[in-house]
């Protein structure tokens, strides 16, 4: 193992923190980290912990032949990744509604600037503190990451990614020290000689202290500073407070193989793997298929699909209308029953927001749901379905009971104010959040899924707005960060991943913060909510990020391609076949169904299932049947190919070109309001922007051909 101290200098902007080392460490065959350390005593009592800078070349140097390498494959020198008019940058928001992708030049994530309430469906908790340190100087603001943060040139790529998302395995590290685990997961343990601090006020020994507080980046020229959100914790001397993997390869897959050696990807989904080939929901897991799951090694293949009823109905559900669709589901060519149910694969029916008594009550509404949860998951698993149901765990109205009865639960600020978790006209404004550190919050959660898992029988559970529970706020119970509360109570959660019966239970995290999620509900929505529509034009006038619609949810799949089934299974969200209820034109409609297979891992529909075919025919659309039938005989085209994406141009966004793996598909995406046009010349994997090369002068290619707006062109079929 080589391991040298980095000898990072003091930003001219602010001096890092003294009290933390970094370091460089490697063992033979695996990849590059560093890990920061405390050197005597740190509390974070702001919001943010600064931990150190770096410049993108001392990373390349560090890297050594491997960069070489990388350079050579690429035909692109390192170099060039330090000059901002040669790059891409690729940014990962805080959650999953929050602006994924590749950025160029000046180019930021837009934010709500009219109903400013909106950001927090997207902000970091700490994200005003991010923006101070980076609007110094005043010049525009630096690149802001979370996890991860990428660069891009051609081909060759580096990334750094907070390696801090092990998946959650129970408590297989009870009482482990931070300073005990300072190599890496499963590998040698070679910092056990720190010790901690008698002074150290230990965490609760239930919680799975093996996961730190989460990171970002700040990006400016070629320096990137990282912080870690770590508001009201301690670390002991010797105690490791981040660890970051530093990766370089020379295209896509190159990546995205890394990615998948460091998140142990062949193994990290085999509990998800009954949603597309396992035991169907009511049958009792056996001991011989536990531990054939668990030796599996293979990648994670299939999708896993069916019907949610939000994009149908919305709110306005009841048991007539659950019921109606569920007993249509199985008659018809509706693209559930036809490319899932009628092949003899697994198939959830969710029911989604609106059977509840009020967000934060969540107990069936007595006059929509008279006869309660439980015989709705009944009736769906006799049609052989997964049950399905959407909670908002983490939330509650001021109105509800809950908030009524128990105003001690609700996380406050220092001033005794309920910390504001969103605004909803849906729900009738304003919403609060759960304080997480409470036991008797604790206690409430888990009597509510054991509820929901072992009284009422549902098997795959819907958590959104799941963000509210990393907020910042004045925490009455437990000590520690954030962060720690939230792992907690997602350890708990996860106690009912398989029921009492024995039958497994799958969650889909959903508005989540994506590096402490990650470990334990990786079946992840990808994006932010998609619409019936391709743009929400008053939301986009106003700057809304992670505004509900078709475009910006195929951004947020195609920005997070590259954790598709390495790190997370990707849910972009329901696609659309039918024709009423709809402002889609077909070839939306096909790009929404094919960015969904290709760089997800979930196919949904919300279309009323009960309507399907009986609609008028239009005169500038496919009918519903038609539509259908084509894109699953599309689907057949796709299966057992791997796709990757990236973004084509420097100048022009939401156009991209995608390409298989084993180079025989390949095409471009436009996601933009103007006709584009893709360039033949490097179609089929080349990985390189068309219109610059190795060397950053402009080239141009010899074919191109029209790519429409709102449009994909594929080859190669």
């Amino acid at each position: 193992m080589e391991t040298s101290r980095i000898l990072a200098r003091h930003d001219t902007i602010g001096s890092m923190n003294s009290d933390i080392e970094a370091t460089f460490q490697r063992l033979p065959g695996d990849v590059l980290r560093i890990f920061f350390r405390a050197c005597g005593e740190v509390h974070c009592d702001g919001p943010l912990l600064e931990l150190g800078e770096f410049e993108v070349s001392a990373l390349c140097h560090a890297l050594g032949d491997e960069c070489r390498k990388a350079e050579a494959a690429s035909g692109v020198q390192a170099s060039k990744l330090q000059e901002p008019r040669s790059r891409f940058v690729l940014v990962n928001g805080w959650q999953s509604w929050s602006f994924a992708g590749e950025l160029a030049g000046r180019e930021r994530p837009r934010r709500a600037f009219y109903k400013r309430t909106l950001n927090l469906f997207v902000d970091h908790p700490a994200e005003v503190a991010l923006r101070q340190r980076a609007r110094r100087f005043c010049r525009r603001h630096d690149y802001i990451s979370h996890f991860l943060l990428g660069l891009r040139v051609g081909g060759l790529r580096l990334v750094l990614v907070s390696d801090n998302v092990e998946r959650y395995a129970g408590g297989r590290y009870p009482g482990t020290a931070r300073s005990e685990w300072g190599a890496i997961p499963g590998a040698e343990q070679s910092a056990r000689g720190a010790q901690a601090s008698p002074s150290h006020t230990r965490i609760a020994q239930e919680v799975p202290d093996i996961y730190l507080p989460p990171l970002s980046f700040l990006l400016r020229g070629s320096t990137v500073r990282i912080f870690a959100y770590a508001e009201g914790a301690s670390f002991a001397r010797g105690e490791i407070i981040a660890r970051i993997a530093v990766l370089i390869a020379p295209d896509y897959f190159a990546l995205k193989d890394r990615l998948g050696r460091l998140w142990g990807s062949g193994r990290r989904f085999d509990d998800l793997r009954w949603l597309v080939s396992g035991a169907a929901a009511g049958e009792r897991a056996t001991a011989d298929k536990t531990a054939m799951a668990l030796s599996s090694s293979a990648p994670f293949e299939g999708f896993i699909g069916g019907y949610a009823s939000w994009y149908n109905h919305y709110t306005a559900i009841d048991a007539r209308i659950i019921g109606e669709d569920l007993e249509a589901i199985t008659t018809n060519g509706n693209i559930v029953n036809a490319y899932f149910i009628e092949r003899g694969r697994p198939a959830v029916f969710q029911i989604d927001d609106g059977w509840e008594r009020a967000v934060g009550d969540w107990q069936p509404h007595p006059e929509k749901f008279p006869d309660g949860m439980a015989r709705i998951a009944w009736k769906i698993r006799e049609q052989g379905l997964i049950p399905g149901i959407w909670i908002a765990p983490f939330l509650l109205m001021p109105g509800s009971n809950v908030a009524k009865d128990h105003p001690d639960w609700i996380l406050r600020d220092t001033r005794g104010a309920p910390v504001k978790a969103g605004w909803n006209p849906n729900w009738g404004g304003e919403v609060w959040a759960l304080d997480l550190s409470l036991p008797e919050v604790e206690a409430y959660l888990v009597e509510l899924f054991d509820t929901v898992v072992n009284t009422w029988g549902y098997r795959y559970l819907k958590l959104d707005f799941l963000y509210a529970g990393l907020l910042r706020g004045a925490f009455a119970g437990r000590k520690g960060g954030a962060w720690l509360h939230y792992a907690r109570i997602l350890g708990r959660i996860l106690e009912y991943s398989r029921a009492r019966d024995g039958s497994p239970v799958a969650f889909l995290s959903c508005g989540a913060p994506i590096e402490s999620t990650a470990p334990f509900m990786p079946l992840m929505r990808s994006g932010a909510d998609t619409r019936e529509h391709w743009e929400w034009t008053q939301a986009k006038l106003i700057g809304h990020q992670g505004r509900p619609s078709a475009k910006i949810n195929m951004q947020g799949s195609i920005g997070r391609s590259l954790l598709n089934k390495t790190l997370l299974l990707c849910d972009p969200d329901v696609i659309f076949c039918r024709t009423e209820r709809t402002s889609l034109r077909d070839t939306e409609k096909f790009l929404v169904g094919m960015v969904a297979a290709m760089f997800g891992s979930q196919i949904m529909s919300s279309d009323d299932p009960a309507s399907f075919g009986r609609s008028p025919l239009p005169s500038d659309r496919l009918g519903e049947e038609a539509f259908t039938q084509q894109l699953i005989d599309w689907y057949g085209r796709l299966e057992g190919k791997e796709f990757g994406v990236e973004r084509s141009d420097l100048r022009v966004r939401d156009v991209y070109h995608f390409f298989s793996r084993d180079q025989t598909m390949y095409g471009g995406i436009n996601l933009s309001d103007r006709e584009g046009m893709f360039m033949l010349s490097g179609a089929p994997g080349a990985s390189a922007s068309p219109d610059v090369d190795a060397d950053g002068e402009s080239v141009r290619p010899s074919a191109a051909v029209p790519l429409p707006r709102h449009s994909l062109l594929i080859f190669g079929a």
